[in-house]
């Protein structure tokens, strides 16, 4: 029984301590707020490491992506399918969750004002910066991401020169990785002792919002499970494909449930793939590929988690607001949610686009936490509606040399 739970070890650690410290905020308020600086300082580890673990995790993965621009046809049609993937489950879920406001009015009160909602977000400073210092600070993750895409291009595309810098890339984020993995040892006490100092001065109602938010995140999995994978089955095969999908979805299903990992499931989804009578070929490349990529679970929990703590904070949820969560939830699927290693990447990434204070980084923590089995079910069986997709589109691969060079890498959260 206990070889079981393994997977699921560090998430329920976490969530122990979070619950811990979510009793001590309620019933010893005075006592917990005392733990806000042992919060404090953890966080501020995890934002001092952000920039480097974003710039170089990016730039090294996209540089040893470059190596499949022969394939040009699939890879296109791979990181639409991708997008599309993302942008889909995401709407559907900040639909449900303006119709159902988890929320229920309750609100929480924190100690810094919060610029997010106000109609007035620069998008060309959210993208870029007037100097190249300014790539350094956590505001500006995104303009981070976008030249951390370009120049991974740029280094994939540098012959000699550019294989030395991926070489260095690579030692790099295996260095950064090491880091994190350091400072993620104390997360259940960090983030215990924060989530502790936030509630310590809230509403106990808030706590009903998280089960209410959490149910709402379970029935939009089974139904985009069922209804997403039908639709994507068909349009991939017709009716013949939505027959071999379904004849071979539960293995790998009830793996990514086991396991909470894409890439954990990964031999069992291309055993399933290949199963469905998907061409080897398309499968032994899109698949890998896809499990970086194709992360629609991702998504969808980065949006709820957005419209949440905008409900939370009394914060209004505009148009613009929408676009925005949209864009961050496709970048933190196909971007984001694939750096190796990078936990709590997701939540940061929020907080910092969105101007949010620090204190909500523990919120959306609860949430992502709870949820991550069933995101990665969606991210994975997804891949396999995917790669028939790719095949119907793609047909057959025309060079099979590349295979064996996919860059295959953890991601962070399922």
């Amino acid at each position: 029984m206990w070889t079981r739970l393994d997977p699921y070890k560090s998430s329920l650690i976490l969530l122990l301590a979070l619950i811990i410290g979510g009793l001590l905020g309620i019933y010893a308020p005075t006592f917990a707020i005392r733990l806000q600086p042992v919060g404090q300082i953890f966080l501020n580890l995890l934002f001092m490491i952000i920039v480097p673990l974003v710039g170089i995790s990016v730039m090294s993965s996209i540089a040893g992506m470059t190596d499949l621009k022969r394939l040009g046809r699939i890879i296109a049609i791979i990181f639409i399918v991708s997008i599309a993937m993302a942008f889909i489950p995401a709407a559907g879920i900040v639909a449900l969750a303006l119709w159902y406001n988890p929320a229920q009015g309750v609100t929480i009160e924190l100690p810094k004002s919060v610029n997010s909602g106000t109609g007035n977000m620069d998008f060309v400073s959210m993208v870029t910066t007037s100097d190249f210092i300014g790539l350094f600070s956590k505001s500006n993750i995104l303009a981070l991401i976008l030249i951390s895409i370009i120049a991974g291009i740029a280094i994939g595309q540098s012959a000699d020169a550019g294989k030395r810098i991926a070489g260095f890339l690579d030692d790099a984020n295996t260095v950064i990785m090491k880091i994190v993995s350091i400072i993620m040892k104390v997360a259940p006490i960090g983030l215990g002792c924060y989530f502790a100092a936030t509630m310590a001065s809230q509403d106990a109602g808030l706590l009903m919002t998280f089960a209410r938010a959490i149910g709402l995140f379970m029935i939009a999995t089974v139904i985009y499970y069922i209804f997403g994978s039908t639709f994507y089955s068909w349009i991939g095969g017709g009716i013949p494909g939505i027959k071999a999908f379904w004849r071979n979805a539960i293995e790998p299903s009830a793996t990514a449930l086991g396991t909470c990992s894409s890439l954990g499931t990964l031999p069992v989804t291309i055993r399933a793939g290949k199963s469905m009578g998907i061409n080897p070929e398309i499968v032994d490349v899109s698949i890998p590929l896809l499990v970086n990529l194709n992360k629609g679970g991702v998504a969808m929990i980065a949006a709820l988690k957005i419209v949440f703590i905008f409900s939370v904070l009394g914060l209004p949820f505009t148009t613009e607001t929408f676009f925005l969560t949209m864009l961050i939830s496709v970048l933190s699927a196909i971007i984001v949610g694939g750096v190796p290693g990078g936990a709590f990447l997701g939540e940061i990434f929020i907080v910092t686009t969105l101007g949010l204070p620090m204190e909500a980084i523990p919120i959306l923590v609860v949430l992502g936490t709870i949820t991550d089995a069933p995101a990665t079910l969606i991210n994975v069986i997804h891949d396999l509606n995917a790669t028939q997709i790719v095949e119907r589109f793609a047909g057959k691969m025309p060079n099979t040399s590349m295979t064996n060079s996919l860059p295959i890498t953890e991601k962070m959260t399922g």
